[in-house]
Order: structure tokens, then C-alpha cells, then sequence
């Protein structure tokens, strides 16, 4: 179906005139005129949006200005770490970790002076000794008592004569 002549020649008439008042009117004139809450409502979006090349937009995108302007601090916040941690595979992560090259790091010396185990070996060392020394001073007590019993019994003597200690020890009243 073909347009009747008249329309068609009202149409180029009209094309040419609105040129020319493009061209001659102030933008701002017109840009008073419209109604930008009514033309955005007519706009399809998704019809805009399939013509979109998002790959071009992103490769304008600069990333880094991005970055520069986001507030690490306020985006920590917002972290839910508790969350954050269970979601965490453990075991996969410290299969990952090589521990001998972790323990080349530590200073065992320092660790062992810190946990106060050097102090625990001399204290029990000292113990050990003094429990020693009180072995050795009771068998020789006990062998002192022995022996003299023997020498009484060899040379006959009364043990109930006996002083009860060394004279210079005794109790004086």
C-alpha cells in the first residue's frame, strides 16, 4: 500500500522546515519544551540494552580509577567473617602449606626460652639431685647404724651405756 502523494510531499515539507528550526532555535529553547519524565517512560530499556556492546563499555572502564576511590576500611566492615571463615576449607588450605619451609622461620631457641622449659630442667635437675643426695645420706646413716652395731657387738660393749649423741650435740638443761 503506498502512501497517498499529498502526505508524502507534507512529510518532506515538514522534514525540511524541522531542520531548519533545529538549526535556528536555541537547544535550550527547546530542551525547555520537553518533557524528559514522559520520554524516558516511552524508552525500552531492554531494547536499549541489546544493542549495548558491554565488552566495549567495560574496556573504557578504568578499573583502577574505580579502586582508587573505594573505602577499603568501610568495605571490611561489611564482611561477615564469621561467615567468611565457614565457608574456609581448611584442610585444603594447609595442604597447601609447606610446614618444613614454615619452620625454617621459627626460632626454636627463643620459642623453648619462652616457654620457660630451660627453668623446669634445672628445677627438676635440682630436685633430682636433692632426693639424690637424701638417698645417699640415708643409706650411709643406715650403713653408719650397722657398722656400729658391729663394732659394739665385736668389742663387747653395753649399748645402753652409750651416750644418745655426740656430746657437743646434746641438749643442755
Amino acid at each position: 500500500m503506498t502512501t497517498p502523494r499529498p502526505v508524502a510531499a507534507l512529510g518532506r515539507l515538514a522534514g525540511k522546515v524541522t531542520g531548519r528550526v533545529v538549526e535556528t532555535v536555541p537547544p535550550d529553547l527547546i530542551l525547555d519544551h520537553i518533557d524528559v519524565d514522559a520520554l524516558v517512560d516511552r524508552v525500552d530499556m531492554n531494547r536499549i540494552l541489546d544493542r549495548v556492546d558491554l565488552n566495549r563499555v567495560l574496556e573504557r572502564v578504568d578499573v583502577n580509577h574505580i579502586l582508587d576511590r573505594i573505602d577499603p576500611d568501610r568495605l571490611i566492615d561489611r564482611i561477615d567473617v564469621d561467615r567468611l571463615a565457614g565457608r574456609l576449607d581448611l584442610q585444603r588450605l594447609l595442604a597447601g602449606v609447606d610446614l618444613d619451609e614454615l619452620l625454617r622461620s621459627v626460632d626454636v631457641e627463643a620459642l623453648v626460652r619462652r616457654s620457660g622449659v630451660p627453668g623446669l630442667v634445672v628445677e627438676s635437675q635440682t630436685q633430682l639431685a636433692g632426693s639424690l643426695l637424701d638417698l645417699i645420706r640415708r643409706q650411709l646413716a643406715g650403713l653408719d647404724a650397722v657398722l656400729d652395731r658391729v663394732v659394739n657387738r665385736l668389742l663387747r660393749r653395753d649399748i645402753g651405756s652409750q651416750p644418745a649423741a655426740p656430746r657437743l650435740l646434746e641438749v643442755q638443761e
